[in-house]
């Protein structure tokens, strides 16, 4: 017999259960498109239909991955700790400067206009001033990537700042609340997701200003075996290196999607 009026509660198998089905229904699709694209791939290179040279059969590119990881794996250490610090001082930055603007209509007025007009300049055609300012090494390609990937993590916070209900912060000044602590207790919980979806675009856009740079500086990193390997058109090394870089950027993308997680589930828990 059951309590009349108390929920049931579900057994671990249920819940197991339904994280399988929904991980199925997320993961499978992607998977066969992927599976399918690759076998059609392989069929057209093993018989001809496309150049070797040119578009490499995934086996091909495989192979070459597993020869060369090591030369892979040293190079891809400098591209991932550029990003890492490109996206770590922009999300600084970019929040600091987020939350200043969102407070001060005089910032906002003064400041904001001249970051779009930046946005608004080709990224690549300003890689040569970053060189000439900053020098061929690592530095050069960290402030490249900060610049890039600054913007849509302010504007970002500026829009998540600004989302707290009008009625909110009215409760709040009818309580006498600071605002430190109105922005801690109100407009910092509302503006989290906001954030964090700024910062998995600018992770993104951060790894692409390192590589940018790379591709400038040609000394070391995964874009400097991108660049090599064009050059010298080894097609299924240059391949390999892109599928370096991939991972790169997924290891940061979840990264933030994990900390995400766990700042909201702090958050939720006070």
């Amino acid at each position: 017999m059951t309590d009349i009026g108390l929920p049931l509660a579900r057994p671990a198998s249920y819940d197991l259960a339904g994280l399988g089905r929904f991980l199925v229904r997320t993961i499978a699709p992607p998977a066969i498109a992927a599976g399918l694209l690759l076998v059609v791939w392989e069929l057209l290179s093993r018989n001809g239909v496309l150049s070797a040279r040119l578009l490499p059969a995934p086996s091909k590119v495989y192979d070459t991955l597993i020869r060369s990881i090591g030369i892979l794996m040293e190079q891809a250490q400098p591209t991932l700790w550029g990003a890492v610090a490109g996206i770590v001082l922009a999300a600084l930055l970019g929040i600091a400067l987020g939350a200043a603007v969102s407070y001060s209509r005089t910032l906002m007025q003064t400041i904001y206009p001249t970051i779009v007009f930046f946005q608004l300049i080709p990224k690549v055609a300003l890689a040569p001033v970053f060189l000439l300012w900053f020098g061929t090494g690592i530095e050069a390609n960290i402030v490249f990537s900060v610049f890039i990937a600054f913007f849509p993590v302010v504007v970002a916070t500026i829009t998540g700042l600004q989302a707290a209900p009008a009625g909110y912060e009215r409760l709040c000044r009818s309580l006498m609340m600071s605002r430190p602590k109105m922005f801690l207790t109100v407009k910092l919980p509302f503006a989290l997701p906001h954030i964090f979806a700024g910062l998995r675009i600018g992770v993104t856009f951060a790894v692409i200003g390192v590589v940018l740079g790379e591709f400038i500086t040609a000394q070391t990193g995964l874009g400097y075996i991108i660049l090599f390997s064009a050059n010298n058109f080894e097609t299924a090394l240059l391949l390999a290196a892109i599928l370096m870089l991939c991972g790169v950027g997924i290891v940061l993308f979840a990264f933030f999607l994990a900390l995400e997680a766990l700042v909201t589930r702090l958050y939720d828990s006070r």
